[in-house]
C-alpha cells in the first residue's frame, strides 16, 4: 500500500482516514507528506503512530438520517468508485473475518439475505 501511495501521490498524500489501527496502519501512514492530516475516529486502539509534522484528527462518528442522507446523495452525484476485494455470504463470516487478517486490496463485505 505504501508504494501504490507513493506512485499515486509521489510528494506523499495530503490526508489519510483510519478506520483501524495497528501495524498495518501505521505502516501506511508513513506515506502522508510533512503538514498533512490524518483523521481518526475517537476509540480505535491502538492511537495511530503519526510522525511530527502530521496532524492527528480524532472525529466522533455519530449516525443520523440527515447526516446518511447527505453521504448518499454525495455518494450519488460524485465520481466514487469502491473496490470491494471480496464478498461473503452471512454464513460464511467466520471466512470473511479470517480473511481481514490476510492481504487485500479493497474493502471486504458480507452479503446478509
Amino acid at each position: 500500500m505504501v508504494a501504490a501511495a507513493r506512485e499515486f501521490a509521489a510528494g506523499g498524500l495530503g490526508a489519510a482516514l483510519v478506520t483501524v489501527s495497528g501495524e498495518a496502519a501505521n505502516r501506511a501512514l508513513t506515506s502522508v507528506r510533512d503538514g498533512g492530516r490524518v483523521a481518526c475516529p475517537h476509540g480505535a486502539m491502538p492511537d495511530p503512530n503519526v510522525r511530527p509534522g502530521v496532524e492527528l484528527i480524532r472525529y466522533n462518528g455519530a449516525r443520523s438520517q440527515a447526516a446518511t442522507d447527505k453521504l448518499n446523495r454525495l455518494i450519488d452525484s460524485g465520481p466514487f468508485d469502491v473496490h470491494v476485494a471480496r464478498t461473503f455470504p452471512f454464513d460464511r463470516v467466520v471466512d470473511a473475518h479470517r480473511a481481514l487478517a490476510t492481504h487485500y486490496v479493497g474493502k471486504l463485505a458480507l452479503r446478509v439475505s
